[in-house]
């Protein structure tokens, strides 16, 4: 479970930014999660209060998760379809070549004052 870590980084990171930029209080923070990262998102909701325990800028903030879906572009017939859908097998000639569009990214999409 690496959840726990990558969130404690992006916490640090939110924070950092907010006191480089005199902001003394974040609402919410939008986190963008591929399907391909093998993160769980409930894990991120389950364990962000803990992470922001006793960090009073982070006092009734709240945490949103937008999932990105895994596209994948089928190198042998070019369709394009969700990885995880249709379980890394192109579904119109059942390859399983394939270049990864999106889905493999996590970032800090966006930081409410």
């Amino acid at each position: 479970m690496h959840e726990i870590g990558v969130l404690y980084e992006a916490v640090k990171a939110v924070e950092n930014v907010a006191v480089q930029n005199n902001i003394s209080k974040v609402k919410q923070i939008t986190l963008e999660v591929g399907e391909l990262t093998g993160y769980l998102p409930v894990f991120f909701e389950k364990y962000f209060s803990v992470v922001t325990d006793g960090k009073e800028m982070f006092k009734d903030c709240e945490l949103e998760i937008i999932i990105e879906n895994g596209e994948g572009l089928c190198t042998d017939c070019h369709a394009l379809y969700n990885v995880m859908k249709h379980e890394g097998k192109c579904p119109k000639c059942e390859s399983r070549n394939k270049t990864i569009l999106s889905g493999q990214q996590f970032r800090v999409k966006d930081i409410s004052y």
